[in-house]
């Protein structure tokens, strides 16, 4: 009997977690005190692979699409805190302004495409923050949307006909496309040890997987960092 309890409890204690999809480092917090402590959003690492449309700039796209992202999880963390208040397990922090992240790298590197290929942690020291958010997507491009689009729906239109035969016991459901794949990581990293604080562990091929504003707001509401300030 207490076998199978220990056992319900451990399945249940799995399913929380990945429910809740947002990895917490409990013995990380243990062993130390992030209150008060200074948070920055690094600039977010992008890439683009797959079938580049004809006159366009990835790497124009990528730096544009790093700053867009960088900014998007500050305002996800300020937006929590105007409307919420701190959960039992959440420390407050101090997020440093994003602006001010991009002009303290500036200073010491070439461009901040730079930091992208740098150790997260020692980013962090270099513009003197305690704690980092080390953030990168990634975009598989297979074809164009409006291609894809088209595709789905003839498909959708041949089902119609294919199921319409009332001989045909049997349902076809024929295969969708997708234009392109997103994969998007967040992980809170100390800037003095390295180790991660928290992290965004969900699964991108899961049916259930979160769009990038769920991901962020779902950070900003289950890690362990409250930006106070």
């Amino acid at each position: 009997m207490k076998k199978i309890l220990t056992l319900i409890t451990l399945i249940a204690a799995l399913a929380s977690s990945c429910s809740h999809e947002v990895y917490n480092n409990k013995g990380y917090l243990a062993a130390h005190n992030i209150v008060g402590k200074t948070v920055a959003i690094l600039p977010v690492e992008v890439y683009y692979a797959g079938k580049q449309p004809k006159n366009t700039d990835w790497y124009t796209q990528e730096q544009a699409t790093s700053l867009n992202l960088q900014a998007q999880l500050e305002q996800a963390y300020l937006l929590h805190k105007e409307r919420n208040q701190p959960k039992k397990h959440q420390y407050k922090v101090e997020l440093m302004n994003t602006n001010t992240v991009n002009a303290r790298l500036r200073n010491k590197m070439v461009d901040l495409r730079t930091a992208w290929t740098m150790a997260p942690d020692s980013v962090g020291r270099i513009i003197g923050a305690d704690l980092v958010f080390k953030v990168r997507m990634s975009r598989e491009r297979y074809m164009d949307e409006n291609l894809a689009k088209g595709i789905n729906a003839g498909a959708f239109v041949l089902e119609g006909l294919l199921n319409s035969n009332k001989k045909n016991k049997d349902v076809v459901l024929l295969p969708r496309v997708t234009a392109e794949d997103i994969g998007y990581e967040v992980s809170l990293i100390d800037a003095h040890t390295g180790e991660i604080v928290s992290r965004y562990v969900g699964d991108p091929n899961s049916e259930n997987s979160k769009s990038i504003n769920g991901i962020n707001k779902a950070m900003a509401s289950r890690s362990v960092v409250f930006a106070a300030k």
